[in-house]
């Protein structure tokens, strides 16, 4: 222990100084850059005089003496120009090296402090400079050839210091040219004289170029050679050189130019979609405008042909009602004989014309009513057979005059109909003087009345008459449509019967079924919804089935009317 104690009291001082590192040496300087302090090695290592480092010492001073002494250094009169390469990279923190008349290297390397002063740290670099130069240097060769970027190094005078075979590759340089020393002047002319740089004069074309080298500045530009390849050029400042690599971009350049005209096109089509999305909104707008414009001029023109249907209906009822009347007593003599007998004809003829007028009236303002959707249903509980049986004895003077024969088919269980039963009667009149009108002589026509599987009730009017060709078929329930057969016998009508019996029924929420064919017979099916179909025994009482049964013996069903 003793002995241990003796050894390390015999230690020089210096080696005991926290701040003493083998073969460095640190200096503090102020925010002003003055010095404030250093090891002892920091002045022997630098190579100058004790006087050099005493405190308040600029920085500068200290660094020119050491550029003084740097035998690199080809002409005086160059130490403030270094000096400003040596701050600018000592800043950036890259470090700087000289070598001092003994050819040693000596390596300064500056450090930020975070109360605004720096530090200097200053190291021997002949070991590992010149001892493992020649490894160092095979190593560097390898790696610089092995790169995929083509490298090129000039020192601070443009000469060329070393490149590899990719340099020369993309640039399509001679091996000549690649030797060390080259000028960086040899090769711009080069490329000059063989238009790389486009028209214009050779030697200036190298002088200009040789101007931007020497400010030694980062650059990074592309370059497109004569045979198109696309070259990137990135420039470095290094502190007695320049660096820069080459990088062969063809590939990524032709992907962007691609991918820059797919997006033009892209960005084409967008635009003319839009243009033709925008010019058939603008053509829907119009369509719509038109359309409001005719709607409202429909509704205008609804509204007028109600208002003047509705005055009509008056203004022609009221004399019709009195043409009828008094044709009817006229007709009928009522306050006596008029003398000549075909007078009583005239009247018949003026009734008949008369009442014809009436229904044709009628049928009109029952289309208006139920196109512009004012006719309202009085919905009650409506007994079928009655309303069939009240509709047949209205139509069995116009059966009896053709010689045909209505007959009727009615089970005694028919449910009751939830109907308008004045609307229902008008479509069993209008189907029954269909089929009666268009009967032969001594004919028959058929109502049957059934309840469907589905619980829906069925009234069919069925009649062997003229028959409808399939042509007329899919028309027959248009408003104003005559069938051409019934036209040639001269049969009157304005064609809104089945029109009307249509309309109805879809009101009531059924559907009309029609078959007929031509020469054999025609028969329509009138299908009411199974939701109004009502139970017999719910509606009536005992005492008003006992009545309709008798009625019904009185008389009985299935039997002709005429």
């Amino acid at each position: 222990m003793g002995k241990q104690k003796g050894t390390q009291a015999e230690e020089p001082a210096e080696y005991a100084s926290p701040l003493y590192l083998p073969n460095q040496a640190v200096a503090f300087f102020d925010k002003d850059r003055r010095l404030i302090g250093c090891d002892d090695d920091f002045q022997k290592l630098l190579g100058i005089s004790k006087s050099l480092v005493e405190p308040s010492t600029c920085l500068n001073d200290l660094l020119l003496k050491c550029i003084g002494s740097d035998i690199r250094v080809p002409a005086k009169g160059a130490d403030v120009e270094i000096l400003d390469e040596w701050l600018h990279f000592m800043e950036i923190g890259q470090p700087v090296v000289f070598q001092k008349p003994s050819l040693e290297l000596t390596q300064i390397r500056m450090n930020s402090l975070n109360n605004g002063g720096l530090s200097l740290l200053v190291s021997d670099a002949s070991s590992c400079m010149v001892g493992d130069v020649i490894a160092i240097a095979g190593q560097l060769k390898t790696v610089v050839e092995n790169i995929t970027q083509g490298i090129s190094l000039f020192d601070r005078n443009c000469k060329l210091v070393l490149c590899n075979q990719r340099f020369l590759e993309l640039m399509d340089f001679p091996q000549e040219l690649g030797r060390p020393g080259t000028s960086m002047a040899d090769l711009f002319r080069y490329n000059a004289e063989r238009g790389e740089y486009g028209p214009g004069n050779i030697e200036h074309q190298v002088n200009e170029r040789m101007e931007l080298a020497y400010k030694f500045e980062p650059h990074h530009l592309e370059r497109t050679r004569t045979d198109g390849t696309v070259v990137e050029v990135c420039g470095n400042p290094l502190q007695d050189g320049f660096v820069t690599t080459y990088n062969d971009i063809t590939v990524q350049k032709k992907v962007a130019e691609a991918l820059e005209e797919s997006n033009l096109s892209l960005e084409r089509r967008v635009k003319l979609r839009t243009a033709e999305l925008q010019a058939e909104l603008q053509t829907r707008i119009n369509t719509e405008e038109q359309l409001r414009n005719a709607v409202s001029k429909e509704q205008l023109a609804s509204r007028s042909k109600n208002e003047f249907l509705a005055n009509m209906s008056h203004e022609l009822r009221t004399p019709l009602n009195c043409i009828i009347g008094f044709s009817e007593l006229l007709k009928n003599e009522s306050f006596g004989p008029l003398g000549q007998e075909r007078y009583k004809d005239y009247c018949a003829d003026i009734n008949n014309a008369g009442v014809h007028l009436l229904e044709v009236l009628n049928d009109i303002l029952d289309v208006s009513k139920l196109e512009s959707g004012d006719m309202d249903l009085l919905e009650t509980e409506v007994d079928l057979s009655a309303v069939i049986e009240s509709s047949v004895v209205m139509l069995a003077n116009r059966a009896d005059s053709q010689n045909i024969s209505l007959i009727t088919e009615i089970p005694k269980d028919l449910p009751y109909l939830y109907a308008d039963a004045r609307r229902v009667k008008q479509v069993l009149i209008n189907l029954l003087s269909n089929a009666v009108k268009f009967s032969r002589e001594q004919g028959e026509v058929v109502i049957t009345a059934s309840v469907a599987k589905q619980g829906n009730i069925c009234l069919t009017v069925a009649d062997k008459g003229i028959g409808i060709s399939n042509e007329d078929l899919a028309k027959v329930m248009d408003p104003f449509h005559q069938v051409s057969e019934a036209l040639t016998r001269n049969h009157e009508g304005t064609g809104l019967g089945l029109h009307i019996v249509s309309s109805l029924v879809e009101l009531h929420g059924g559907h009309v079924v029609i078959e007929s064919e031509l020469g054999v017979g025609t028969s329509v099916c009138v299908y009411f919804p199974c939701g109004r179909s009502l139970d017999r025994a719910a509606v009536i009482s005992p005492s008003e089935e006992h009545k309709s049964n008798q009625d019904a013996e009185a008389n009985p069903v299935n039997r002709p009317l005429h």
